[in-house]
């Protein structure tokens, strides 16, 4: 179990589940971050406010972390943060969607500033969809989706984009490092995230969720169990990145991007994202 971890998105959820689970292990240290404090935190688990959906917020964020956390690398960095609402496109004040931020562009950001402060062999989880991503689920023409936005297809996109973003994370390391990128598909979860729906959807959950969903716990809990088992597993294959199914397993035929996608997507990531920050 990792020591010292950090969850964004950590404050309701999948997120809370996971802080509780490893937070039992006494030795353990864990910042969820949010933008609202859960109640009843143990001690080992520390609260730290953050705006995901603004690039300057993250960018002064992290280096406050940074400084602050001075010689404690992170073991295990987790990022859930994320919003299932039903609007349409709907821009930050720095020009990207609001859900893409959540889901995709907040996340780059936040693992490129605090990369120096992981550990060589930490593990990076994306918690969105690791499964549904795919070549016929991206729009190289339009990655942001100013000019094709639906919702569905910023799900998709946001979806295959983290997938690409996996493999390139682990194909830059380099030296000694050998860190662990993984996309985790949760699958149904019953989460906070369904108070942004109108009342009779929400309505529709509270009778239908329990039948087709699974508790936040559940889910941390087959994550957890089987986390190290699927990247050891990867790695001996030498892949240090995996998707990874609800039950904690590894999904396989997953696409193996190639070079020249994986560097194109990061160059939009990076262009994007330093262009919010200017």
């Amino acid at each position: 179990m990792a020591l010292r971890t950090l969850i964004v998105g950590g404050t309701s959820g999948i997120g809370l589940a996971l802080a509780h689970h490893i937070a039992a292990a006494p030795e353990a240290i864990v910042t969820v971050c949010g933008r609202t404090k859960p109640a009843n935190l143990p001690s080992n688990i520390e609260f730290s406010p953050i705006e995901a959906t603004s690039m300057r917020g993250i960018k002064k964020w992290t280096g406050n972390f940074k400084e602050t956390r001075a010689g404690n690398r992170i073991n295990l960095l987790i990022l859930s943060q994320g919003t299932s609402n039903f609007t349409g496109r709907d821009e930050t004040n720095e020009g990207i969607d609001r859900k893409m931020a959540l889901h995709y562009y907040s996340r780059q950001l936040i693992v490129r500033e605090l990369t120096p402060v992981l550990k060589e062999d930490a593990k990076v989880l994306f918690i969105l969809n690791g499964k549904e991503g795919s070549p016929a689920h991206i729009n190289w023409n339009d990655l942001d989706l100013k000019r094709s936005y639906s919702m569905s297809t910023a799900a998709q996109q946001s979806a295959t984009m983290l997938d690409i973003m996996v493999q390139h994370y682990a194909a830059v390391q380099k030296g000694d490092e050998k860190r662990h990128y993984a996309h985790v598909y949760p699958g149904g979860v019953l989460t906070g995230l369904t108070r942004a729906w109108p009342w009779y959807m929400r309505a529709g959950v509270k009778v239908v969720g329990p039948l087709i969903a699974v508790k936040p716990e559940t889910c941390a809990q087959l994550l957890l169990e089987n986390l190290d088992k699927v990247t050891s597993a990867r790695e001996k294959d030498g892949y240090f990145w995996s998707n990874i199914n609800s039950d904690g397993s590894a999904i396989k035929d997953k696409t193996v991007w190639s070079k020249s996608q994986r560097e194109c997507l990061a160059e939009h990531t990076w262009r994007t994202i330093d262009s919010a920050l200017s």
